[in-house]
């Protein structure tokens, strides 16, 4: 009987390690698929950063050409349509301020951090960028719409 205590004791520690291990590994995938969905997320913002330059220009040429939209529509409201210009322009460039911040502040070195540590930031990453996200596509909308109606 002394002998089989070993051999339990043995069967016992190794069903340990190896749901251990298979723990470890499963948080590592965790935290890669976490990581990839933040960068991807930030790669995609990335594309848009040029169309948000790009929708403030033409704004700014709708703005220069106010007077002559007038001309062509007498009934159009230039006060109010420069007044949307200017808030859209204003939520652009809180858009790619935002973006900027959220990239200058993003650490994707993790020395030292647990592995929980490392979940938790990445976990709220993945929330600022949305965030970000969420940011893009409205003012990207809004002022794509405006364009679109005074090209």
């Amino acid at each position: 009987m002394i002998k089989s205590i070993p051999k339990v004791l043995f069967f016992i520690l190794s069903f340990i390690i190896i749901i251990s291990l298979h723990s470890c590994k499963d948080q590592k995938a965790e935290q890669k698929q976490l990581q990839e969905e933040v960068m991807k997320t930030h790669d995609e913002l990335m594309m848009d950063m040029d169309k948000i330059m790009n929708n403030k220009s033409a704004l700014s040429q709708i703005q220069n050409k106010l007077d002559s939209l007038k001309q062509r529509n007498i009934t159009l409201d230039t006060a109010t349509l420069n007044s949307e210009i200017i808030s859209i322009k204003s939520k652009l460039d809180v858009s790619d301020d935002t973006m900027m911040k959220w990239m200058n502040n993003f650490n994707p070195d993790y020395t030292g951090k647990t592995p929980s540590e490392i979940m938790t930031y990445l976990s709220a990453q993945k929330i600022k960028i949305d965030a970000v996200k969420t940011l893009f596509t409205e003012s990207l909308s809004k002022s794509d719409s405006l364009i679109t109606k005074y090209k």
